[in-house]
């Protein structure tokens, strides 16, 4: 879904540095935390810059959607300011942020006025404690950007990390640094015409966009007929590819999720590897033309003998007799591996029979181990030392479907939801035909896109 309404409540969750500021963003329009050198501002705050020119609106509807400089300059240039953005006058990346919140802006406006007639724009007791709470919660946020100031301002010493008690902060000088601060965050918003107040209706409208969304595809449905046909024509489709094109078949990430070749692999690896410098030197070596490739495997040997004696420590653990060879595997690869990632609760990885990502020397290495538990010998590579573990054979289970049909169902549904709530978006708009006045915003009107060959 084009997210054309305000994100300035994004903002409210962001902690990003904070540069100098001019005493009234409505007096001085190019020095609100921008880069800008140039006043390239000609708006007084009550010009309209935005406006419907739909037919048939009335006065007041006209009124209603009529925006003003101020309205679009205190959202731009808050945002601009923290994004650290180079505001002159012919600078792309600020044209574009014009463009985009001015049309937010006016989406918003248009989605609000929607919520009043469905009677979406009155929140419940418990839609408005979930607004605050989420609204203060980004407001400590930013309370906590300005904590550090606050506590030099104030002269307070010390730390508030637990692990050095020594130096920590009492209560007492917690609570004094949060009220400053409050106090600095405040004046920093206010320079931008902004009060806190300011951020809770923000946060207000968000939510009642997002109630307006929901209710445009509150009718859409995707039902298990046409998962099942997806998840079908996406095996079909793999094995497909994999007989005509096994590396076409690899760069396809969904096809591994609903079928594998029969014969495919799951192994662990342990990887001691030479330096990154080294490596380096040697790929660089090997595709020199005309090279000589017995002085480069020369040069490889060289280097690998300096971390055989490791690699040869780690293989012989791996391979020492116990009653669970997996286990022993895994404190191994743990210990020893180069590529070790402790955020993978499972070391495994998938090699597919035929798979065209491994050298051969490796691939052979995996392929020829006669059955599950084996351990295959020590590999060495332009790289540093390989050894594998031949876990199990690879196989798609019905679990595994489960979990592709329920993944296939969430991406089907979203798609469909945001496509029926732009269409809807897309036709309120049309219903007010905003136009906006581009000199005084400083961004050139779009080219009118050309349709007719869609």
């Amino acid at each position: 879904m084009k997210k054309k309404f305000s994100i300035a409540a994004v903002l409210l969750a962001v902690a990003m540095a904070i540069t100098g500021c001019s005493d009234s963003i409505l007096e001085s329009k190019v020095e609100s935390g921008t880069e800008s050198k140039e006043n390239i501002w000609t708006a007084a705050d009550t010009d309209i810059v935005a406006f419907p020119t739909a037919d048939g609106l009335t006065e007041e509807q006209k009124k209603y959607y009529n925006i003003t400089f101020e309205e679009f300059y205190k959202e731009y240039s808050f945002i601009c300011a923290n994004a650290g953005l180079n505001d002159t006058k012919d600078d792309a990346s600020a044209k574009l942020y014009r463009q985009s919140i001015i049309e937010m802006i006016a989406s918003e406006k248009i989605i609000l006025k929607k919520a009043e007639e469905l009677g979406l724009a009155e929140l419940t007791a418990d839609e408005m404690k979930k607004v605050e709470e989420e609204y203060q919660k980004n407001l400590d946020g930013w309370y906590n950007t300005f904590s550090a100031q606050a506590q030099n301002e104030l002269g307070i010493k010390g730390n508030s990390t637990t692990s050095d008690t020594s130096g920590s902060l009492s209560d007492d000088d917690k609570a004094k640094i949060k009220e400053k601060s409050k106090e600095l965050f405040n004046n920093y918003i206010k320079n931008f015409g902004l009060t806190e107040d300011t951020f809770l209706i923000w946060a207000k409208n968000s939510f009642v966009v997002e109630k307006v969304m929901e209710y445009t595809y509150k009718d859409v449905k995707v039902t298990d007929d046409e998962v099942d046909k997806y998840i079908n024509d996406l095996i079909a489709e793999a094995e497909k590819t994999y007989k005509e094109d096994v590396s076409k078949y690899e760069k396809n990430t969904q096809y591994g999720t609903v079928w594998l070749p029969e014969g495919s692999r799951n192994v662990k690896h342990v990887f001691i590897g030479i330096s990154t410098i080294d490596a380096a030197e040697i790929s660089a070596a090997r595709n020199e033309s005309g090279a000589n490739q017995e002085e480069i495997d020369k040069l490889r040997d060289e280097k690998l003998a300096e971390i055989k004696e490791k690699a040869e420590a780690a293989y012989k653990k791996a391979t020492a007799e116990g009653d669970d060879k997996e286990k022993n595997f895994d404190a191994v690869l743990k210990e020893y591996s180069h590529d070790y990632n402790a955020s993978l609760s499972d070391q495994t990885i998938t090699v597919i029979k035929g798979t065209k990502s491994l050298t051969d020397t490796l691939y052979n290495a995996i392929f020829d181990l006669e059955k599950p538990g084996d351990i295959s010998a020590l590999i060495p590579t332009d790289l540093g030392y390989y050894f594998f573990y031949y876990k199990e054979d690879a196989k798609i289970t019905d679990e595994d479907i489960t979990v592709q049909k329920k993944n296939v169902y969430e991406g089907m549904l979203t798609e469909r939801q945001n496509k029926k709530a732009d269409e809807t978006l897309t036709k309120w708009e049309e219903e007010v035909k905003y136009d906006y006045d581009y000199e005084k915003l400083n961004f050139e009107k779009p080219e009118e896109e050309d349709t007719s060959s869609e």
